[in-house]
């Protein structure tokens, strides 16, 4: 692979996290807010996507495989 295209997913994946976690950020205070735990808020999050415990996980900053953050962008609405 090139480096222009290394670069160039790099970027993508980037930006694709940085939309979830405004999502998530934005979605779990208003669960929060609204009387929920934490751990409910985030099961509610995850749906059936992913286990809640990955998707909080990821959330609080741990490194993901890149197959499992795959399945976290699908939680990004369109």
């Amino acid at each position: 692979m090139k480096y222009e295209e290394i670069e160039k997913r790099v970027k993508e994946k980037n930006e694709l996290e940085r939309v979830l976690r405004k999502h998530i950020d934005k979605k779990l205070k208003m669960l929060m807010d609204g009387g929920f735990g934490k751990q409910e808020s985030y099961k509610m999050l995850s749906g059936k996507v992913v286990d809640f415990r990955t998707l909080m996980r990821w959330h609080t900053g741990e490194t993901m495989r890149p197959t499992t953050f795959e399945k976290l962008i699908r939680l990004i609405e369109e």
